[in-house]
């Protein structure tokens, strides 16, 4: 599992990067219908390693950022989540935390890990559908071609 959990967060560190890239080509007209998705999946990806981390989170999960913001964010949480990928000891560890609407809950971190990454490739499928639909031709974020 560990080795699994180590390839997929970073692939998910380069499906965000190429998507940023992408989307900084772009003029500003032409982004903005995606930075409320992109700052979703940003936000939920701190607001995870918040959770991990026992530190409440200060954002919210649809609060949008500039693409600049977004692409910071994530670098600084891509960051932090390499390290608790490689990191065996935290894997198993059940950590408790409270959702966005007050519920409590407990699960085990490389579960969340596995959620977060899982939630790129979602909410990344959603942009590239977007932007085809807008008449720009997406960036092709396919784990496959990850690993190639």
């Amino acid at each position: 599992m560990e080795d699994s959990l180590i390839k997929l967060c970073h692939y998910n560190d380069w499906a965000n990067n190429i998507l940023f890239n992408k989307l900084a080509q772009e003029d500003t007209f032409v982004r903005f219908p995606y930075l409320r998705m992109l700052s979703h999946l940003v936000n939920a990806q701190v607001i995870w390693l918040n959770r991990i981390q026992g530190v409440k989170p200060t954002l919210t999960t649809w609060q949008e950022h500039s693409l600049v913001t977004c692409n910071e964010m994530h670098q600084q949480s891509s960051a932090a989540l390499k390290e608790i990928v490689v990191d065996e000891s935290m894997l198993d560890q059940v950590i408790s935390y409270t959702n966005s609407k007050g519920m409590s809950y407990q699960t085990k971190v490389q579960d969340i890990l596995l959620h977060i990454f899982n939630h790129g490739v979602y909410h990344r499928a959603q942009i590239a559908q977007q932007m085809r639909r807008n008449g720009l031709e997406p960036v092709n974020t396919d784990y496959i071609t990850f690993v190639r």
